[in-house]
C-alpha cells in the first residue's frame, strides 16, 4: 500500500517544493499537450496566500499557484465535491485573476491569462468528459474573455479511461495521482510520463511519505473521519431525518446535526442534510 498523491498532506508536501518543479513541468506538459522543453525552466511556484478582503477575514491559502510566463495557473485539489467548495474555487480563481496585473500597470489588456485546474476525485460530472472547460460567455455562447478559464479534470473518469487506453497519458496521470498500491503506481507511471531522474524523485518522495509513521497515522485518521461522515450521511438518508422532521422529531435532527458538526462538516451541508 502507498498513500495516494491526492491526499492533501502528500500533495502539498511534494508539489509545492521548488526542488520538485520538474514533476510539475512534466504534468503540465502532458496537460497542455506541450513539449517538455517548451516548459522547462519557465515555470515558477508562487506564494499561495490570497489577499484578505478585510482584517476580520481568516487566512486563505490555495493549493498550488504557478506562473508560466504569460499565464497564471491555479491548481486546486478536490477530494470531496460540494456546492460550497465549487463556489469557493470560483472565488479563488477570481482573486488570482484580479492580482495578475502588476500594481503599477493600469493597462488591463496586458493582464495575464488565469487558468484554474480543479483536480476532482468526487465530482458528479454530467458530461462524462475527462476535462470540462468553462469560460465567461453570453447566452449565444460567445466568449467574453479567453483570459479566464476554469477546467475540471475528472480523475475518476481518467482512471476508467487509462485501463483501456494506456497511451492516454493524462488519464494515466489521473491514476498515478490516485493510486493506492505500489504496483498500480509504478505501472501507470511507466517510463514516458517524465524523465528518468524526475520519475526516480517522484517515486522516492512517494515511498518516503508512505513509510512515515506520522503521515500514515494522519492518512488513516482522515480516512476514518471520512468513513464516519459517509456513514452519517447514509443514516440521515435511510433512517431518520425526513421521517423525524415530518413527525416533529426535532431532537433527532439536532443530534444528527451535532454529529456532523463534531466531524467538521460545514454549516451549509448540515443545514441541507437536516433541514434545520
Amino acid at each position: 500500500m502507498i498513500i495516494p498523491l491526492n491526499f492533501d498532506f502528500i500533495f502539498e508536501a511534494i508539489f509545492t517544493k521548488k526542488e520538485n518543479i520538474d514533476i510539475l513541468e512534466s504534468f503540465l506538459a502532458c496537460y497542455f499537450d506541450m513539449d517538455i522543453n517548451d516548459i522547462k525552466g519557465r515555470l515558477k511556484i508562487l506564494p499561495r496566500e490570497l489577499e484578505l478582503e478585510s482584517k476580520k477575514a481568516k487566512n486563505k491559502q490555495i493549493d498550488l499557484l504557478l506562473e508560466l510566463e504569460n499565464e497564471t495557473i491555479n491548481i486546486e485539489l478536490n477530494n470531496k465535491h460540494s456546492d460550497g467548495k465549487k463556489e469557493r474555487n470560483i472565488v479563488y480563481a477570481c482573486n488570482v485573476h484580479s492580482r495578475s496585473l502588476g500594481y503599477s500597470d493600469n493597462n488591463y489588456s496586458k493582464i495575464k491569462k488565469t487558468i484554474q485546474i480543479n483536480l476532482n476525485v468526487d465530482l458528479k460530472n454530467q458530461n462524462n468528459k475527462l476535462i470540462d472547460k468553462y469560460y465567461l460567455r453570453n447566452e449565444e455562447g460567445k466568449i467574453l474573455s479567453e483570459k479566464f478559464e476554469i477546467d475540471n479534470l475528472d480523475m475518476v473518469i481518467g482512471r476508467k479511461i487509462c485501463y483501456n487506453e494506456y497511451n492516454n497519458k493524462l488519464a494515466r496521470w489521473c491514476t498515478v495521482l490516485t493510486a493506492k498500491t505500489e504496483e498500480e503506481f509504478r505501472k501507470y507511471l511507466g517510463d514516458d510520463l517524465m524523465g528518468k531522474e524526475t520519475k526516480s524523485k517522484l517515486m522516492d518522495e512517494t515511498m518516503k511519505y508512505s513509510s512515515d509513521e506520522d503521515v500514515v497515522a494522519l492518512y488513516f485518521e482522515k480516512s476514518r473521519e471520512e468513513l464516519e461522515y459517509n456513514t452519517l450521511i447514509e443514516e440521515a438518508k435511510q433512517n431518520g431525518l425526513k421521517q423525524g422532521i415530518e413527525q416533529g422529531s426535532v431532537n433527532k435532527s439536532i443530534e444528527i446535526a451535532r454529529n456532523f458538526k463534531n466531524i467538521g462538516t460545514d454549516i451549509d451541508t448540515i443545514s441541507k442534510a437536516t433541514g434545520l
